[in-house]
């Protein structure tokens, strides 16, 4: 066999093996709203994961639970950016709670922004506003939260 045809069945087979890959994640143009969301969902999930007192009450514990739903919906339609959860912004560990809380908020906020500019997906009807219902609930709940230790 010639050097040139090994060659070619090579890059063959690796093109082959490397498709499933390429596949994998959605092309940058296609839901760039919603792939914004999804870092945004996983800033405010880490603003809120780990607060100062070390203890999680139930309105951030229900938040968190809100903004899993809202990724997963995401997900399931095939909307993944191939992060995972840990995958966000630096989290300032000295930040006060209060503060941190009202960042989520803000960043819940740019999330429902990004999503809110997306078209219903026509091979997820209704996913748009799954999404912003969970993301409202998750800001609800942080709203509570603040509430609580103010």
């Amino acid at each position: 066999m010639r050097a040139t045809q090994r060659f070619a069945i090579a890059a063959f087979v690796v093109a082959l093996a490397l498709a499933p890959i390429a596949s994998a994640k959605p092309a940058p143009d296609k839901h760039p709203g919603y792939l914004h969301a999804l870092g945004n969902l996983r800033y405010a999930r880490a603003l809120i994961a780990h607060p100062d007192s070390g203890v999680l009450r139930d309105p951030e514990k229900q938040a968190m639970d809100q903004i899993d739903k809202a990724i997963a919906e995401m997900k399931a339609a095939g909307i993944d950016d191939g992060k995972s959860l840990d995958d966000h912004p630096g989290i300032d560990s000295h930040q006060r709670w209060i503060p941190r809380l009202n960042k989520a908020a803000d960043v819940l906020n740019k999330a429902h922004d990004d999503v809110q500019k997306e078209a219903d997906d026509a091979a997820s009807p209704g996913l748009q506003s799954r999404v912003l219902q969970y993301i409202g609930k998750a800001h609800d709940k942080i709203e509570a939260a603040i509430a609580t230790e103010q």
